[in-house]
């Protein structure tokens, strides 16, 4: 009895041993597990409000194009679509060099003005709203968008 005795002591103490090892290696696979979770949580915040903050400014992006759309529509500068515009449309061989004949010519002051005002617009808003997007609509807006062709003509 007492060879049981001192056999089962010996088994508990044992038993006791790996379960104390045990509780550490959970412990700290918790501890990995909760730092895991904080970080992820931080980043998942910091995500957030930094889509709340990209809202905001596509938001002002729309009303700023809205606007430049709203200009190009006035009746300043439809008279100037409608006179060049359908000019370059290119459907056989004769109005193609018409169209591209017509690019040689210079801008008009009024067309040239429609264009300040415009690339002005959005220069302002992309300063005001601190966006890439219309920052990089007003650079276009300002080019000549036919300069290449002008340029491979002469």
């Amino acid at each position: 009895r007492a060879a049981d005795k001192a056999g089962t002591k010996a088994q508990r103490v044992e038993d006791a041993a790996i379960a104390k090892g045990d509780l550490k290696a959970t412990e700290a696979t918790k501890a990995e597990d909760e730092k895991k979770l904080a970080d992820t949580l931080a980043a998942c915040h910091a995500k957030s409000e930094e889509y709340e903050k990209n809202q905001v400014v596509r938001h002002g992006e729309i009303e700023a194009i809205a606007k430049a759309m709203e200009i190009l529509r006035s009746d300043d500068v439809s008279g100037a679509a409608d006179k060049h515009l359908p000019a370059l449309v290119q459907l056989t061989h004769a109005s193609m060099r018409k169209a591209l004949v017509q690019l040689r010519g210079k801008e008009s002051p009024e067309e040239s003005m429609c264009r300040e005002r415009l690339t002005s617009f959005l220069q302002g808003r992309a300063r005001d709203l601190n966006s890439r997007f219309l920052s990089l609509a007003a650079e276009h807006a300002s080019a000549d968008p036919f300069g290449k062709v002008k340029k491979m003509i002469k």
